[in-house]
């Protein structure tokens, strides 16, 4: 074990190197966006409330460790993030204020109404925000919808490209648990907001280190013993008796054939749907940006 070591010092060391300088980078990035932004300026929002399990799909622990991390990131990213989680028919409160919407719109006039009743904004009342809308209940038309709500800095940030991004993977980590979904929301948002974006995974950096050096371990042991860069020629191949033999093939070509298929497309579809849903005024006469998601 210790010539195994030895051997592959050089390796091992060039991976400590590395980690460390994602580290520091990783350390610096979070502390320059933390002065940055500052201390939050809005004393007018009428909670300090962020995370609203209406739904009640989150226990107590969670929704604790939610809090937590919504307060770290709000620091780093100026911005104040808010969780709400509803399981139930948003109708008849879209139709009380317009005439007529679509069910994947229930959530988005929500969203947008209670980031305002709430005058939530890091830097002024109805500031810089995002606010992330999950509701579980299934409208007449089979879907469950969510919203993500953007305002202020975060709205002039967020494409559709970016919002679709954010929205599918908080929902791909749902399906492991709520909690988990809601946590990749939070990141999520973190990332794009400090320049990581679609690129960023939702994983720990220390795992991700372990992993790699994990596998680049194991394809070390597994090939230490190989023959690499044995010798497959030597100085009778390509002679038979004492003249030159060369070995010699071709393929024949016979015929051509070429099948031809027609791809149907579909307006429709099964799973989850989603799409950016551009910039828009809500009831309260406030700027908004946002997207939405069903499945």
């Amino acid at each position: 074990m210790r010539g195994f070591f030895r051997r592959f010092k050089v390796w091992l060391i060039i991976l400590g190197i590395l980690a460390g300088i994602w580290f520091i980078i990783s350390g610096l990035h979070s502390a320059i966006g933390t002065l940055k932004n500052g201390s939050r300026q809005n004393t007018e929002c009428t909670t300090k409330e962020r995370v609203f399990d209406q739904a009640g799909i989150l226990t107590e622990k969670e929704e604790e460790k939610l809090r937590k991390l919504i307060a770290k990131r709000e620091r780093q990213t100026g911005c104040d993030i808010v969780l709400v989680t509803l399981n139930e028919s948003l109708k008849e409160y879209a139709y009380a204020q317009k005439e007529y919407i679509t069910e994947d719109k229930y959530v988005m006039l929500y969203a947008d109404d209670f980031y305002d009743e709430h005058m939530f904004g890091y830097d002024e009342p109805y500031g810089d925000g995002v606010l992330l809308l999950d509701n579980l209940y299934r409208e007449d038309d089979g879907w469950a919808y969510s919203w993500l709500c953007t305002t202020g800095k975060a709205e002039g940030k967020y494409s559709g490209r970016m919002i679709d991004h954010l929205l599918e993977k908080s929902y791909r980590f749902s399906l492991i648990s709520p909690y988990y979904g809601y946590k990749a929301y939070i990141n999520q948002f973190y990332h794009d907001m400090n320049g990581f974006g679609l690129v960023n995974a939702n994983f720990s950096v220390p795992l991700l280190l372990v992993l790699s050096l994990a596998a680049a371990i194991g394809f070390v042991v597994i090939n230490r013993g190989g023959k690499a860069g044995g010798r497959t020629t030597d100085a009778r191949t390509y002679v038979k008796g004492k003249k030159a033999k060369i070995n010699h093939r071709e393929d024949q070509f016979i015929r051509k054939a070429v099948a031809q298929h027609r791809i149907q497309s579909s307006s429709g579809g099964s799973g989850s749907s989603r799409g950016g849903g551009g910039h828009h005024i809500s009831g309260g006469g406030r700027s908004h940006g946002g997207g939405g998601h069903r499945h």
